[in-house]
Order: C-alpha cells, then sequence, then structure tokens
C-alpha cells in the first residue's frame, strides 16, 4: 500500500485536531466519527487509532474499542510508546479487564515513571481488593488528571456504600422576650446570621439562628430553607423533607435552586438515588452549579446504577485532594488485635 500523500496527512491531522477537541468536551459519539474520516485519510495515524479506541470505550463498545488501541500501538513509533500504552490500559481498565491492565502498568512503569499511569495503578489494585498497596501508591503520587481522578472517585465511593447515621433532632434554643416592633428587625438578623453560619458549614448554630427567626416572624420561606438545609446535614431527614417539601416554587433564586437540590441530597441520603437525580439536575441547569451538587448528582446516578452517568457528573468537580479526602475517610477502621 502506498503512503498517503502530503495531503491527505494535513486533511488527517486536522481532523483528528478536531476530533479531540470534541473527545474533550465529552461529545464521544463525534469524536469517533471524526477519527474515522481522519484514518480514511490516512490508515497509518496511530494517534486517531488509539484516540478512537478511547472514544469507543466511552460509548460502551470495548470490543471494537481495544481492536483500534491495539491496532495503534503495533503502528506508534518506539519514542510515544509509554503514551500509547497507557491508553491501552485505560481501554482494558473501563472494559473490565482490570488484571491485564494492571499488567500493562506494572510493566509500562518499570522503564518509565509516570504519574497517570501509577494512578491507574492503584485504582486496579483497588479493584483488585488490595487497598493497603492502592493507598501506598497514592500517598507517593496522585495524578491531577481528570479522567484518572474521576475513574478513581468512582471506585472510592462504590466501595464505601456506607448508611447515613441517625440523628435526633437538635433541640431550638428557648425563645426570649421582645417587643412587637423588635420582632421583624431580630428575625431578619437571625436569618442573616444562620445564612453565614450555613456557608460557614456550622449546622447547629445555624439551626439555632434559622429557629430563632421562625419563631419571631413565622413563614418566610427563606426561615424555611434554611431550617431545612441544616436539618439535613444534621442527619434530621424527617424533620427536613417537612421543611423543604414544596418549598423551591416559594422561593426566588438563587433560594429556588438551593433548596431543590437540598430536595435531591434529602432523596440521595434516605436511600432514594433514582428521585434524587431529576431535582439535582433542576438545580445545577438552574445555577447551583457547585462541586457540591456535582457531587451529589455523581453518588445519585451511581446507587441508581448508572456508573457512566456518575462518571461525567464527578468529572465536573473532581480534585486530587478531594479524592485523596475520600479515600482516607472510606479507610476501614483498624481492628483490634
Amino acid at each position: 500500500m502506498s503512503a498517503p500523500s502530503l495531503r491527505s496527512r494535513l486533511r488527517a491531522w486536522r481532523l483528528f485536531r478536531a476530533a479531540r477537541s470534541y473527545q474533550d468536551q465529552g461529545a464521544h459519539r463525534k469524536a469517533a466519527r471524526l477519527y474515522q474520516q481522519a484514518l480514511g485519510a490516512n490508515d497509518r495515524d496511530w494517534g486517531a487509532w488509539l484516540w478512537q479506541g478511547v472514544a469507543l470505550a466511552e460509548m460502551g463498545r470495548f470490543p471494537a474499542a481495544l481492536e483500534r488501541v491495539e491496532r495503534g500501538l503495533t503502528l506508534c513509533p518506539s519514542g510515544r510508546a509509554a503514551a500509547a500504552r497507557l491508553l491501552f490500559a485505560r481501554v482494558l481498565y473501563d472494559s473490565g479487564r482490570v488484571e491485564e491492565a494492571r499488567a500493562q502498568l506494572v510493566e509500562l512503569l518499570a522503564g518509565v515513571e509516570n504519574e497517570q499511569a501509577r494512578t491507574l495503578l492503584a485504582l486496579c489494585l483497588l479493584r483488585l481488593g488490595d487497598a493497603g498497596a492502592a493507598r501506598a501508591i497514592l500517598g507517593r503520587a496522585l495524578a491531577g488528571a481528570p479522567w484518572v481522578l474521576t475513574r478513581l472517585l468512582l471506585a472510592v465511593e462504590e466501595q464505601a456504600c456506607l448508611p447515613a447515621a441517625a440523628r435526633t433532632d437538635p433541640g431550638p434554643e428557648a425563645p426570649r422576650g421582645r417587643t412587637a416592633w423588635l420582632a421583624g428587625w431580630k428575625a431578619r438578623r437571625a436569618l442573616r446570621k444562620g445564612l453565614v453560619y450555613l456557608r460557614l458549614e456550622k449546622w447547629q448554630r445555624a439551626w439555632n439562628a434559622f429557629s430563632r427567626a421562625e419563631r419571631l416572624r413565622p413563614g418566610n420561606p427563606k426561615v424555611a430553607y434554611g431550617l431545612g438545609a441544616s436539618s439535613l446535614y444534621l442527619g434530621c431527614f424527617g424533620q427536613a423533607q417537612q421543611y423543604l417539601e414544596g418549598l423551591p416554587e416559594r422561593l426566588e433564586e438563587p433560594f429556588s435552586s438551593d433548596a431543590r437540590a437540598s430536595l435531591g441530597k434529602l432523596a440521595l441520603e434516605t436511600g432514594r438515588p433514582r428521585e434524587a437525580v431529576l431535582p439535582l439536575r433542576r438545580a445545577i441547569a438552574a445555577g447551583a452549579d457547585t462541586p457540591e451538587n456535582r457531587y451529589a448528582l455523581g453518588l445519585a446516578w451511581l446507587r441508581a446504577g448508572r456508573p457512566a452517568l456518575a462518571r461525567r457528573a464527578f468529572e465536573k468537580c473532581v480534585t486530587a485532594e478531594f479524592v485523596r479526602q475520600r479515600l482516607e475517610e472510606t479507610r476501614p477502621a483498624a481492628r483490634p488485635a
């Protein structure tokens, strides 16, 4: 077969760059089509073979993905073999062949140092049940690439699955005597203090402040949101449900989307992940696009049996420090001798 012309190689290169751009945005189907067009212009483009395999793996088409990646490996120059083998291990892991991915990564790391490969190796060990070795690796290095961090977070959360601890409802502070003309001002002040404590994650103080505001001027939907949100974080789920039910429609933004997100988290905490998805998605679309809400949405998808969608949600919020923190939080307690 004759070598492709310079014009064909340039066309393949442009298509490859466009496909990589779409792939970075999560449009894997469109990226796979552009890689195929690039290969039509230059079937010796090893990068297009490899990355089309990655795109197909993201779409769940694992046999075709492995075929493309293996073809790319045969065409890859020796100077880029390490990067190509990392992609091969990534596709092996995603296709469920974790032991084979581990073997590839061990062989790869014997010759080169690569943080992404080392983190993926730790992830393989975690999946294979060797959590101690995985934590030892992650204690030395943790890659910041979102693709590997999201997979690591997914594995950590799948292994955690710890039931929420039940707590008793917090007791409100006893109200003090106040004159009628000061009640409105005191209620607004208590509301502001409660919102500050809520941002500072001081849940009991927030609940006390909101409770004071409710006693002074009952019926304020912002106060009801504060009581529902602080009750949620204190673990008083029944009480949180009473305050938050039907509340988003009574509030203006940003409180409406925050209340909707709280309803989604409440459904998640009470074992109803499928019911949590819709309010969390609506809250994020309405403007409450925070890492905490993205993480909750990822957990909801994961517990609803949709790990691919969970991974997409985690991609929007994951950081190396957060994954390390979750890994430590889910470390099993040492058994007494």
